[in-house]
């Protein structure tokens, strides 16, 4: 008798268990279902597009001078165009990467009048550069 009413305690504590686990799983799903979306200006916990002020792309040339101690032509600034007027007066921010996408210079500007130059933190080997980053934020 006493095997029947161990294995019926042991049961029942494991029904507890199950109980409280799914109990907790509702709330806390509840939780994040409550933090209202993603917007343009905002992160949560949830999914959402984030609309662009230019979805056709912008235009970037690079201003390399020669580096006499090194012998390498370096990139020191990036000016970007082509930006839709609707990005004027937000943050940009570009990152130069190479071809293992390691960062090789990055640098911050205000996009006034659909183009920004963005002078590079470090100047950067022009034969490095494989590939370039373009964030505008508003």
């Amino acid at each position: 008798m006493e095997q029947n009413e161990s294995n019926d305690s042991r049961r029942k504590r494991a029904l507890f268990a199950i109980v409280a686990g799914v109990s907790a799983f509702g709330i806390v799903g509840a939780s994040a279902a409550s933090l209202g979306g993603i917007t343009g200006t905002s992160l949560g916990a949830d999914v959402g597009v984030v609309a662009s002020c230019d979805t056709d792309g912008v235009s970037v040339s690079y201003v390399n001078g020669y580096n006499p101690t090194t012998g390498t032509y370096q990139t020191t600034a990036v000016n970007v165009s082509s930006i839709n007027a609707a990005c004027n007066g937000m943050a940009i921010d570009l990152t130069l990467k190479d071809a293992t996408d390691a960062s090789l210079g990055n640098g911050a500007s205000t996009v006034a009048a659909g183009a920004a130059t963005i002078t590079l933190s470090t100047a950067a080997d022009s034969s490095a550069v494989t590939g370039i980053a373009v964030i505008i934020d508003g």
